[in-house]
């Protein structure tokens, strides 16, 4: 068992504490490590970064108050609050706290590029800062790109201009942590934390529940009122979602973020539709969430397995996304937990989302029946039977879409694997045509986009379809120069028109979140992130 200092949360009136399962485990609440849903959620509770996203994925000033950006893009200035405190610790000494400094995040960002932390966030600063490299080569012991000016000053150098870096800036990954604390713990820091956020660590029993107790000298505040509202947070990790659902109907838990199966039913109608016994009951949150979830070609003429295959043709993959019925598969394989992508491989929630812009495919099956006999096969006669690759968890969406198939005479194998095999395969380019999902890991479209341009193929990159264009090239490399929103994803959205025209993916559907509330909470929210926000969360009476 770790402790911190406090009242347990037992001793707390349960109006004051807010409670939630986590059915995957939580390995650690550092947030170099936070590559997991489970893990975001508590270490946004614990941490704070520079920026921060609101509902509707604004950046927004979190301990950075302002900042600046250099005419060529590359150079970004923070000018940090003063009054942004970490959590009381006995490693501060006497005084307990001390005040967050522009050193504070280069230590941080430092430690997240350093090998020896092995932190799965590395990303967000490799190839993109100044000096990287050299620290790499061992030729520098400091990273030139990450610069305290002073106390209250931080400037950060890019290689190259980077428009999404701020939005990286907002993730886990670039949390602030002092350096003391992180010292004195070693590798128990993930189990022990000290932040700045709006609560603090307290307990975590190895087979209880993790315990977080509201931090009184939280930056934030709301109408003159220091936030959080809550008093405390309990986190249970039972296994079974139908347990967790059972503890939620005897009001134990506060929050069900996950529908599962061996339970929608008795939710929801086959439609989607609310059961009317718990429509009032029970609040139910629901907003699109940054998650495409399509199919995906081998669109390399080069590979084996494209040799004399009929899906090097782009008017026989435009008839297969136009033979699909999305409407009947988010409403009775979702239960309507889903929107139909009518569009590009940007979703729905994405700043910049325009689906009149970037028309997609459709439930055509005429249209489908002329371009596949535009392509040589009519009715589907002389079309070989193609392999769809998926996994067992989508088995059902994988039958669903062989039988919309077959009605335009088009023969489909399921072939299913491991979710590993999957990807290995995909990226070995050993697949024909295999269900793919991409989410979002930062607001802008540049992270779905990203995954067609060149120079990121696979397998040393997530280009697994091999899809190459000049053209597409062009513009992605464009956009990258553009640091005005508004103007860049103009350019994003004829990169996803670009996309569809030639049809090295299909799009299935848009990911919808659905978080079932107690009556009685108030400022929990939603995101198209899928983010757990509990700083402004009252329980009422």
């Amino acid at each position: 068992m770790w402790t911190g200092c406090g009242n347990p949360v037992e001793n707390l009136a349960d109006s004051q504490v807010f409670r939630l399962n986590i059915d995957t485990g939580l390995p650690s609440l550092d947030p170099a490590q936070a590559n997991t849903r489970a893990a975001i959620w508590m270490t946004t509770q614990l941490f704070s970064g520079l920026v921060a996203l609101d509902s509707t994925l604004k950046i927004v000033p979190s301990v950075a108050q302002k900042w600046e950006i250099s005419p060529d893009g590359k150079i970004y200035t923070f000018r940090l609050r003063q009054d942004v405190l970490f959590h009381k610790h006995p490693v501060f000494g006497p005084d307990s706290t001390r005040k967050v400094t522009a050193s504070d995040f280069v230590y941080s960002f430092t430690r997240v590029c350093d090998p020896a932390t092995a932190s799965s966030g590395r990303w967000i600063f490799s190839g993109k800062i100044f000096g990287l490299d050299d620290f790499d080569q061992k030729k520098s012991p400091e990273i030139a790109g990450f610069r305290a000016i002073n106390d209250s000053v931080l400037q950060i150098r890019l290689v190259e201009p980077f428009p999404p870096f701020l939005g990286l800036m907002a993730m886990p990954y670039a949390f602030v942590v002092p350096k003391e604390a992180v010292v004195s713990s070693g590798a128990l820091f993930g189990r022990s934390p000290v932040g700045t956020g709006p609560f603090r660590f307290f307990r975590w029993e190895e087979r209880g529940s993790l315990i977080l107790h509201r931090n009184p000298v939280y930056f934030e505040a709301e109408n003159g009122h220091r936030l959080p509202y809550l008093d405390a947070v309990q986190v249970r990790f039972m296994a079974s979602r139908l347990s967790a659902f059972i503890e939620f109907l005897q009001g134990r838990l506060d929050l069900i973020a996950d529908i599962d199966p061996s339970y929608k039913d008795e939710l929801f109608f086959p439609d989607g539709k609310i059961r009317p016994e718990y429509k009032d009951r029970f609040q139910f949150l629901r907003a699109p969430q940054l998650n495409t979830e399509f199919l995906c070609f081998q669109t390399d003429p080069q590979t084996e397995i494209m040799q004399g295959n009929p899906l090097a043709d782009v008017r026989v993959r435009q008839a297969l996304g136009y033979a699909i019925d999305r409407e009947k598969l988010v409403s009775y394989l979702l239960n309507g937990q889903g929107f139909p992508a009518y569009s590009g491989i940007v979703p729905m929630g994405m700043p910049g989302f325009d689906e009149q812009a970037v028309p997609g495919f459709t439930y055509d099956p005429q249209k489908a029946a002329r371009l596949l006999a535009e392509a040589g096969y009519p009715d589907g006669k002389g079309l070989p039977e193609i392999t769809l690759s998926s996994n067992p968890q989508y088995a059902a969406i994988a039958e669903f879409l062989q039988k919309n198939m077959e009605q335009v005479g088009v023969r489909v194998k399921v072939d299913l694997m491991q979710s590993g095999a999957l990807r290995t395969e995909s990226a070995a380019g050993r697949l024909m045509w295999w269900r793919a999902s991409w989410i979002a890991d930062y607001p802008d479209g540049e992270n779905y986009l990203g995954l067609f341009y060149s120079p990121n193929l696979a397998p040393n990159g997530p280009n697994r379809t091999r899809f190459q264009s000049a053209t597409y090239d062009r513009l992605f490399q464009q956009a990258l120069t553009v640091q005005n929103d508004s103007a860049r994803q103009v350019l994003y959205r004829q990169m996803d028109r670009l996309m569809m025209e030639h049809a090295p993916i299909i799009p299935l559907y848009y990911d919808r979140s659905l978080r079932l509330l107690q009556k009685g909470i108030t400022g929990l929210g939603t995101n198209p992130m899928n983010h757990l926000h509990l700083k402004r969360v009252r329980k009422l009476p």
